[in-house]
């Protein structure tokens, strides 16, 4: 197809980054030397579809979205067609499209949720490679999708669920399962992450409460600062509270990591 229709296909589908153009008109010339019409028609690819598919597949390459509903309908082919028809023509290309969580996280305005996503995903692919699924590629948009979809759905982020399935490739039901699946990682998670903020709590109460206790046993020798200063001596009692108070800190700073060096040693 000729540049303007290029222009105005990529135009529908809400694509203006010049790189993701570049590439589906690359996309379209190897097409053009490795597969040849005859295997176009023989896949249903025709008309308009060949060039919405090299849009749809340079946006995929280049993490610029685009809305699937709107590239079917663009094509001229239904669902099915199309998507048996992407996926012959990304295999023909040797086209390999991978987006990670992070990427996928840029692309839906989620970030805050990339961390909590790897880890469960991670935990998820631990869990499987011990029950000897390591054949799985988890490095698939499925995977990648569904991690970050069940972390958003856990800190309450908001994502276009329609669109973040449509990444994924797979039906909504296996979708649904999926996420189930990863958001007992994520809970899993959470939970570890709130008992050591716990606990982190309560070691630096403690912490505070030996400084208050070191204090109160000072608090003796003030009075003989006072007199010290009442005969004539030159002591800031303030700078003294201060002294006292920093070096209280690094004692129990210097125990609680003694604690757990020795902690450490025994494990």
């Amino acid at each position: 197809m000729s540049k303007q229709a290029m222009s105005v296909m990529s135009s529908k589908l809400g694509i203006s980054s010049h790189r993701t153009i570049q590439k589906a008109k690359e996309l379209q010339q190897l097409m053009d030397i490795r597969v040849g019409s005859g295997s176009l028609t023989a896949l249903g690819i025709t008309g308009s579809c060949p060039l919405i598919m090299c849009l749809d597949l340079a946006a995929s390459s280049t993490g610029q979205p685009i809305t699937k509903t709107e590239a079917i309908r663009l094509s001229g082919v239904n669902k099915k067609v199309y998507s048996n028809g992407l996926r012959a023509l990304e295999s023909m290309l040797e086209i390999e499209v991978k987006q990670t969580i992070k990427d996928l996280a840029v692309q839906f305005g989620c970030s805050g949720a990339v961390t909590l996503a790897e880890q469960a995903l991670q935990r998820y692919e631990e869990s499987h490679n011990s029950k000897s699924c390591s054949q799985m590629d988890f490095s698939a948009p499925m995977f990648q999708a569904s991690a970050l979809y069940a972390a958003c759905r856990k800190l309450k982020t908001k994502v276009d669920r329609k669109k973040i399935v449509e990444v994924c490739g797979i039906k909504r039901t296996t979708f649904d399962r999926l996420v189930a699946d990863l958001e007992k990682q994520v809970e899993t998670i959470i939970g570890e992450q709130s008992k050591v903020k716990s606990t982190n709590q309560k070691r630096r109460q403690s912490l505070m409460d030996d400084v208050e206790r070191h204090m109160k046993e000072e608090e003796s020798k003030r009075t003989k600062i006072e007199d010290s200063e009442e005969s004539g001596g030159n002591v800031d009692y303030k700078d003294w509270k201060r002294r006292i108070l920093e070096k209280a800190l690094k004692a129990k700073e210097t125990a609680m990591a003694d604690k757990d060096t020795n902690n450490a040693d025994d494990s």
